[in-house]
């Protein structure tokens, strides 16, 4: 008999945080686990961590792997994987022991949608005097709540961090659509296109109002902050790919993909040089699949990204244009 779900664990080199990740884990409440620790080549104690895991946990299966990347790592897992539904935890995480038990009873009571997505906790300032924990954003943001639904009813998950590892996906439905991880070195926001490719071809997602994941956000600076701009743009180039080798045309949906869009646009202009060449052109390609219309009238895109968008659009006079944009910064400097 398969196990409820499959929880797949991608590792590299977390010593510091495994033990508590994992424990958090074995702990469920929910028994009929099946648990896939994936070495992904670590050279720290992380192998030894897992491996005495899984010496006095049945439910535990390491494998040890040479260095590919979270993305190889969590396909490796999918390859192994048995349970009715799939989970990814990420091992400097951790989870709340009724975490599964909630999913999976939430899936059984909604005749086992392709999706079941809770909310998590942010873990802000981890590691460090200022740590704190506050919900995630889209706590009570989300209008579909304990009702199955699809993405073009309820886009709200685009407008925030990706948090693929609060939900378990039915393993069927991966399988049908061949959905897997990106390959991509190192982390590289493969988390990005695995947000698409399941969230739009889902034909259910059911939404738990509860935060149940731990993820820690470290604070600037640190080794998780992003270094290669390229990465930012790849991935919503990625994305914009897979919604058009699906035919997607969705207006919500789009709409949210523009904001994800407009948000990264800022984020290359205020952490890179947009003038670096390779910057400016991926910006000026993001600007030519970014439908502007859709930016200038949506009510549901922040007006810092907006103001992004028509920065670009509009060239160094863009808030004589957008005098609404000009007052909002205005007030926010003044804050």
């Amino acid at each position: 008999m398969p196990a409820d779900v499959t929880v797949i664990l991608p590792i590299y080199n977390t010593e510091k945080y495994l033990e508590q990740c994992l424990e958090s884990v074995c702990s469920q409440t929910l028994k009929h686990l099946e648990i896939i620790c994936v070495d992904d080549g670590s050279t720290d104690r992380s192998p030894q961590i897992m491996d005495s895991f899984a010496a006095r946990d049945s439910r535990v299966t390491v494998v040890h792997k040479a260095n590919g990347g979270y993305g190889s790592a969590v396909n490796v897992g999918l390859s192994r994987a048995n349970g009715d539904y799939i989970a990814i935890v990420e091992p400097d995480d951790y989870v709340d022991v009724t975490m599964f038990e909630k999913l999976i009873t939430c899936a059984r009571q909604h005749d086992n949608p392709d999706i079941v997505k809770a909310s998590y906790w942010r873990v802000i300032d981890a590691d460090s005097p200022t740590e704190r924990i506050e919900p995630a954003h889209y706590l009570h943001r989300v209008q579909h709540v304990d009702v199955r639904f699809t993405l073009d009813e309820d886009a709200e998950f685009l407008y925030h961090h990706p948090s693929i590892w609060t939900a378990i996906y039915r393993r069927p439905f991966l399988g049908e659509h061949d959905i897997k991880m990106h390959e991509i070195p190192g982390a590289g926001w493969a988390d990005n296109p695995w947000l698409i490719e399941t969230l739009v071809q889902a034909r259910s997602i059911v939404y738990l109002d509860e935060c149940l994941y731990f993820y820690r956000e470290f604070a600037a600076g640190s080794s998780s902050n992003v270094r290669d701009p390229s990465i930012i743009y790849d991935r919503w180039f990625d994305m914009d790919d897979i919604l058009k080798r699906l035919g997607v045309s969705a207006p919500r949906i789009l709409e949210g993909h523009y904001n994800r869009g407009c948000a990264y646009i800022d984020m290359l202009v205020k952490d890179f040089d947009e003038n670096d060449p390779n910057i400016r052109q991926a910006i000026d390609r993001m600007m030519s699949l970014i439908d502007g219309n859709v930016v200038r009238t949506s009510k549901k895109i922040p007006w810092y990204y907006k103001e992004a968008h028509f920065r670009q659009a509009d060239g160094p006079h863009y808030m004589l244009k957008h005098p609404s944009i000009a007052l909002r910064h205005i007030r926010s400097r003044l804050r």
